[in-house]
């Protein structure tokens, strides 16, 4: 094949899209903290899947309406930095194609070195070691010796080997990596999707349905939700189960005979069985015959139940009310990013006029945040992302806001945990001028010391420390405050950690997590108070995901 048109792009991109699904996972565990928080894979796979959705919508195949709707796309579904330099990297692949009807492989090298620049563009402080590196070697490699390469197999076969050579030698160029004994997670993200438009070329079009299942797997807009339940919603309870199996004469027998069942039980039915487990996912009406089923072939390891008929009509009680403003009679409309229901009721309580549900593992949209920012009825608005990969997100909505409404002013406050949103917060005043409000929240912000406490989902080693899988990890502004086995212990220790460096420390307020419970909270403020009898603490639910603790220290 020596010509790419448009038809052949979006089979192409369909299969990209589809490789990077599938090595999904893989990709979100290469994260450097060994924490349950990796969501590189699903924000760039969040990016493709908007994207598919475009062109699922496009009524033109020619080249020029294809990587329109591919940049167009890319945008809307980005999500934390890596979906953002992503859709980036598409975008100015598309500047460099310009209105060619078809692509020969110098031209597709033409748009490979526009991508390169418009992504580095996009950062303000580049990074080499991450997907930036692999963009620019793979488009550098192209430009300096693909050039007597006519035939596109035998291109993308040395592009894809280009990609994956530096993906292994990005630990080498950021010491992160290195210690914690990962490759980049993004740069891994892109090489699959190179060997995607690979096995296109070889003619491999066929598209698994990974692809039709991945928008419940990142999540969903609320308008995308209330569609789904008012057409689909059959069954009354989301039901989820991982069984430790008991030996059996016939694996293969028993597991096909459970499978059975269930499919006479209800639909959007999901079984894997990896070595002894199994893991279940099934609506049905019937959660208790599913769970008594199960108990026959092994034990418990874990149940989740959701009643999805309350759930839906509290959704289509938000839908109900999505065309309202928010804001009304402020100068200032205020948009935040929250990981908890606790945590967002605190921030409403301080002022806050929307919170966008998101954090570790559910970065938001662009469109999210654009969405939430373009209901906002002042003309001036502040955004607090609560979290570094949520920032470039945020600067991205900001400028499509701009460029639909020029008289829309949005101001980021660029805080990095919800805690120092908090922190903001608390100075939030809307009479105030402009300028003097954000540099006054900014200052807020700064003054806060975070403490994040987690667990390691993998043995790994952080500034020369050994982290072992199952130890439980504090994490403060600097990184790693330390880790142990002990989780009262180590609260205790980070405390002490952080107010023997700043002594002028007078409060410290704890937010805890969805797997905390209101009791074992409560016997910790017990104990931290008559161990720091100078402090003053505050214990609240923050109902944040895998994060026992969130600490707030001023």
């Amino acid at each position: 094949m020596k010509r790419i048109n448009g038809k052949f792009f979006v089979a192409a991109f369909r299969k990209a899209a589809e490789r990077l699904l599938a090595n999904k996972d893989e990709i979100n565990a290469l994260n450097v903290f060994p924490v349950p928080d990796g969501d590189t894979g699903s924000n760039m796979s969040a990016a493709m899947i908007e994207a598919c959705e475009y062109l699922d919508r496009l009524k033109k195949d020619d080249l020029v309406s294809v990587l329109e709707s591919v940049k167009t796309g890319m945008l809307m579904g980005a999500r934390g930095n890596s979906g953002v330099i992503l859709s980036q990297i598409f975008r100015g692949f598309a500047e460099g194609i310009g209105n060619r009807k078809f692509v020969s492989t110098k031209a597709f090298t033409e748009g490979l070195i526009k991508a390169k620049e418009i992504a580095y563009r996009s950062v303000m402080k580049p990074v080499e070691g991450t997907m930036l590196t692999v963009m620019k070697v793979v488009a550098e490699t192209a430009n300096e010796h693909y050039t007597e390469l006519e035939d596109f197999e035998e291109y993308f076969d040395e592009m894809v080997k280009t990609a994956f050579d530096t993906v292994e030698k990005t630990p080498s160029l950021l010491s992160k990596l290195k210690e914690a004994g990962v490759v980049d997670s993004g740069a891994k993200g892109l090489a699959y999707i190179f060997e995607g438009f690979q096995l296109a070329i070889k003619g491999e079009l066929e598209v698994d349905n990974l692809i039709q299942q991945m928008p419940q797997a990142i999540g969903s807009s609320t308008e995308r939700i209330v569609e789904i339940v008012r057409e689909e919603l059959k069954y009354t309870y989301c039901t989820e189960l991982i069984v430790n199996l008991h030996d059996s004469e016939n694996p293969e027998e028993t597991y096909d005979g459970l499978k059975a069942f269930l499919e006479e039980m209800g639909d959007s039915i999901v079984m894997v069985n990896q070595d002894e487990f199994i893991k279940v996912h099934v609506h049905t009406d019937h959660p208790g015959d599913i769970i008594e089923k199960f108990l026959h072939v092994g034990f418990l390891q874990k149940v989740k139940i959701d009643n999805m008929k309350v759930q839906h009509e509290h959704v289509v009680d938000i839908q109900t009310k999505a065309s309202e403003p928010f804001g009304k009679g402020k100068k200032h409309g205020i948009v935040v990013i929250s990981p908890g229901d606790g945590l967002a009721d605190v921030l409403k309580s301080l002022g806050v006029d929307y919170t966008v549900r998101g954090g570790q593992t559910m970065n938001p949209s662009l469109k999210d945040l654009y969405e939430a920012i373009s209901r906002m009825e002042p003309d001036k608005v502040v955004v607090l992302p609560n979290n570094p990969n949520i920032i470039l997100t945020a600067k991205e909505a900001a400028n499509a806001v701009h460029d639909e409404n020029p008289n829309k002013e949005v101001y980021i406050i660029p805080t990095r945990t919800v805690q120092e949103g908090i922190s903001a917060m608390t100075v939030y005043n809307d009479d105030s001028d402009t300028q003097e409000l954000i540099e006054e929240m900014t200052q807020a912000a700064d003054a806060v010391t975070p403490i994040s406490i987690t667990y390691a989902v993998r043995d790994s080693s952080m500034k020369g420390k050994k982290i072992k899988k199952g130890e439980y990890i504090a994490i403060g502004k600097d990184g790693l405050l330390g880790s142990g086995k002990k989780l009262d212990k180590l609260v205790q220790d980070s405390i002490k950690a952080v107010i023997g460096k700043e002594s002028n420390r007078e409060v410290v307020t704890v937010f805890y997590g969805s797997d905390v419970s209101e009791e074992t909270a409560a016997k910790l403020a017990e104990t931290l108070s008559s161990n720091f009898s100078d402090l003053e603490f505050e214990i609240h639910s923050g109902g944040q995901p895998y994060y026992y603790y969130l600490i707030s220290i001023e």
